[in-house]
């Protein structure tokens, strides 16, 4: 099967205290004139960056103080997943960037993640899902946040699909996020936002940090 055409908005930094480590997140859009390629990539990230970066440095946000936003896209996406422009990436940069409002309980590899609803209930595109840099909060355990990091970070999400569903275009066009599916091309308009009290872990987020290893003779 293949995609039913829609948008990627994404939106992607550095860790301030480890150069080179980087982070991205990305949603799927539609167009409010429905389905296809309608929607006016430039216009929408024109429209969206300063209510995007307000989101983002909000202490209610999460965002971890040493996240910093530097980069937005916008693309159409075509049948096979790929970039509609072969040519052009549309883009547009924090210079200087923006970095998040709250101090870090853990490492940056981790997450409270943004789980999308849908209202389906099973099958493909019922659910979506991305790892902001947000590990911020209280802690109630070892393992969990407490209940209030976790609703905080759901309410965060929330905030987040409005300033996506908010922004317009000089042409009026919004953009509507929802979770595409590969598998049989359907689109979903998300409908909620779920916040799991466990903090996730992003592994692929490592992309480029390195340790320094500590060394201890054992015999003389």
């Amino acid at each position: 099967m293949a995609y039913t055409p829609h948008f990627l908005f994404t939106f992607a930094g550095r860790w301030t205290n480890e150069p080179g480590e980087i982070w991205e997140c990305t949603t799927r859009l539609r167009s409010n004139a429905g389905g296809g390629v309608t929607l006016d990539p430039e216009a929408y990230l024109e429209a969206i960056k300063t209510p995007f970066a307000e989101w983002f440095v909000a202490p209610t946000s999460g965002m971890h103080g040493q996240a910093e936003l530097q980069t937005l896209k916008c693309n159409a996406i075509g049948a096979d997943g790929l970039y509609v422009s072969k040519s052009v990436t549309h883009l547009t940069d924090y210079a200087p960037g923006f970095t998040g409002g709250k101090a870090g309980i853990a490492p940056g590899f981790c997450s409270l993640a943004f789980t999308w609803e849908t209202g389906i209930l099973r099958g493909p595109g019922h659910r979506g899902r991305i790892y902001p840099p947000n590990p911020t909060g209280t802690m109630a355990s070892a393992m969990r946040v407490n209940a209030a990091t976790a609703e905080a970070a759901a309410l965060s999400g929330r905030a987040y699909l409005l300033v996506l569903r908010n922004a317009a275009g000089a042409d009026g066009v919004k953009g509507f996020p929802v979770v595409a599916s590969k598998v049989d091309g359907s689109i979903h308009e998300i409908t909620g936002v779920t916040v799991d009290d466990i903090l996730d872990v992003q592994r692929r987020r490592k992309n480029a940090v390195s340790g320094t290893r500590s060394a201890v003779a054992v015999v003389p």
